[in-house]
């Protein structure tokens, strides 16, 4: 699923770079941004992953959360359920 979603991010992030890129700032552009993000949400949310801020996801392990954000090649941190993604820690110091 990881490689699906980072080139979901990748994909997101050109479209909305494009926009940004044509001087649109306008309410309509501001709106595309935002449809953007909200339908790589849903997708996100569709496979059984838990999208957080824009192109950052949470996997639910079963006894805490992995969580990854674009770009990371790979899963490599992870906070508890009750923690907020700012407590991260890599998943090999984990006890």
């Amino acid at each position: 699923m990881l490689p699906w979603i980072r080139e979901s991010c990748e994909t997101a992030e050109i479209m909305i770079q494009r926009l940004k890129d044509e001087a649109l700032e306008t309410e309509e552009a501001r709106e595309r941004a935002a449809q953007i993000i909200h339908h790589w949400a849903e997708t996100v949310a569709k496979l059984g992953a838990l999208p957080k801020a824009p192109f950052a996801v949470d996997f639910d392990s079963g006894s805490d959360f992995f969580c990854w954000e674009y770009p990371e090649q790979d899963l490599f941190y992870r906070h508890g359920y009750d923690e907020h993604e700012r407590a991260r820690c890599r998943i090999e110091e984990t006890p």
